[in-house]
């Protein structure tokens, strides 16, 4: 009886002696077989048998993907730049108003939501004919609009660097918008007008539906966690049920970026960012 306890025990301490943790490392990728000492803020430490003797080195936690202990027990990492915990307190939301829209002739709002580090989808509702400026061109309808977003990743990386804001920095997105307007097109007349010497204008009511494809370009500031500013420009094609042969057509379409053609945005937008839910008080110690 006493042997097989001793047998047992000897066992035991030989298990927990080869009983070894588990690097999994990314770049380039391989394993490592070693013992953890310690999980720092940057670094994880470990300790290896090389050249028959017990040495410790350290590895940067951003190139490691998880680390296995012996006792079976997973540890993923987060690299500190797409970490989500590491943006926990970033407002991932804003509301946004196109600031110059209005001198067009129309208003244009906006909502974009974060997904992920580098990553979010906007959705965009126009209302055409509600601003000051018409330019001679009355119109009314309403315009949707989606795309999302890739912002700028760093030429290099360096330890413990993250995105000063989910949402800002320098950006491109593919953009989708679909336009519903109202219209009054005035054309030519071709019966001679003797008295005059002019061919007279015919106005018509014309309904017109437009798809925009375009790429959109840009960069956003974010002030305080709570203010922003979005400057953009986009290039593109747009496709209509409505033939270009209307006198004032092209002031329709370069008002609200209908018509089949070549065509381009730009924007000056301001915005309100906000938390998914409130966020909790902060006693002062």
């Amino acid at each position: 009886m006493k042997k097989l306890t001793l047998l047992i025990l000897l066992t035991l301490t030989t298990l927990s002696i080869t009983a070894q943790d588990l690097i999994v490392r990314k770049n380039p990728k391989a394993e490592i077989t070693c013992k953890i000492v310690e999980i720092g803020e940057d670094l994880v430490y470990y300790s290896a048998t090389l050249g028959g003797e017990e040495r410790r080195f350290s590895i940067d936690k951003n190139n490691i993907q998880y680390i296995k202990f012996a006792n079976g027990e997973i540890l993923n990492i987060e690299n500190s730049m797409f970490g989500v915990n590491n943006y926990q307190d970033n407002t991932k939301n804003a509301i946004k108003f196109n600031f110059l829209a209005p001198l067009m002739g129309f208003s244009e709002f906006d909502y974009e939501r974060s997904i992920k580090p580098g990553q979010s989808w906007t959705a965009g509702l126009g209302i055409i004919g509600l601003g000051f400026e018409t330019f001679g061109v009355e119109a009314i309808g309403v315009s949707l609009s989606g795309g999302y977003r890739f912002y700028r990743s760093p030429d290099y990386y360096i330890r413990n660097m993250k995105y000063a804001h989910l949402l800002k920095g320098s950006y491109i997105m593919p953009k989708i918008k679909l336009s519903l307007i109202n219209t009054e097109l005035e054309y030519y007349n071709y019966q001679h007008d003797y008295y005059n010497g002019i061919y007279p204008y015919e106005s018509r009511e014309e309904n017109i539906a437009s798809l925009n494809l375009m790429i959109t370009g840009g960069k956003q500031w974010v002030f305080a966690n709570r203010f922003l500013i979005d400057l953009n420009f986009g290039l593109g094609y747009s496709f209509s049920n409505l033939n270009e042969d209307s006198y004032d057509y092209y002031e329709v379409g370069l008002l609200y970026g209908v018509g089949t053609h070549f065509t381009y945005t730009s924007s000056l937008k301001i915005g309100y960012l906000f938390h998914d839910k409130k966020q909790p008080k902060v006693i002062p110690q």
